[in-house]
């Protein structure tokens, strides 16, 4: 009796080491991310990347919202006759469009042709994160149709057509930076001289 209740102890050790050892992976983990947001000595940013697209992510959550605020208000006597789902979709069209335009203004002006889809990657996460925690706090399948109908028409249709469009073009303007050419050849680098 007094082995199986110490293999069980054993068992549980074994089980709670496990358990912080994953959650100190996890805590490694989340500090890393949060590193990239930090500042070098020489004050710049240790990812760039990371820093501008979510800061545009901010910017064009905001434009979402203006746009759903506005742009529906104007399309509303237009829609009203139509049928809710055609009307949703129209508005929902409507206010990509105008968030697309602005997303491609400056796509065309910024040199890094990474930055609007790595920006619409961020909405994308936060689309997934909100689904997520939703899905665990409303726990109720009907309440979450309800929601996954807002979302869709939203969220998930902008956020889609931003993410086709500058992966499109990511694909047909990004060119990697190359290493600055010198005056010698590199076969010249590679032989002794005497």
């Amino acid at each position: 009796m007094e082995n199986k209740h110490r293999s069980h102890e054993t068992r549980d050790l074994e089980r709670e080491n496990r358990r912080q050892q994953r959650q100190k992976k996890w805590d490694e983990r989340a500090r890393s991310f949060w590193r990239a947001f930090l500042f070098t000595e020489d004050g710049k940013p240790k990812s760039g990347f990371l820093v501008y697209t979510f800061s545009l992510s901010i910017v064009f959550i905001a434009l979402l919202l203006i746009g759903f605020h506005y742009i529906v208000d104007w399309l509303s006597p237009l829609t009203e006759s139509w049928p809710v789902a055609l009307g949703n979709l129209f508005a929902s069209l409507c206010v990509s469009a105008a968030v697309l335009l602005v997303g491609y203004v400056l796509h065309r002006l910024l040199s890094d042709k990474r930055l609007m889809l790595g920006t619409y990657l961020w909405l994308l996460l936060y689309l997934v994160a909100s689904v997520i925690t939703m899905a665990l706090l409303l726990r109720d399948w009907e309440t979450m149709r309800v929601f996954l109908h807002f979302v869709l028409w939203f969220a998930a249709i902008p956020v889609g057509l931003g993410l086709v469009l500058f992966y499109l073009l990511y694909r047909r303007d990004y060119r990697p930076e190359t290493p600055a050419q010198t005056d010698e050849p590199a076969w010249k680098k590679n032989v002794r001289r005497s």
